[in-house]
């Protein structure tokens, strides 16, 4: 299972970046949900500027 998730990774980086985001935002959500009954906008903020930087890096590494 690991070894096919490594295939896709290195097959569709961008794809996996954003696959990674929209799944560590859902569960940073939910934890904060049921932990405090609130829901911070501002921290989506941070996850996109984030996912920016990691296909940015992303990008320059595939040029090389």
């Amino acid at each position: 299972m690991f070894d096919n998730y490594k295939i896709f990774a290195e097959k569709h980086p961008y794809a996996n970046i954003i696959l990674i985001m929209v799944f560590s935002s859902l569960i940073g959500i939910s934890i904060e949900y049921i932990v405090n009954q609130d829901f911070i906008g501002g921290a989506l903020y941070t996850a996109i500027a984030l996912t920016v930087i990691e296909l940015i890096r992303v990008k320059r590494n595939k040029k090389k």
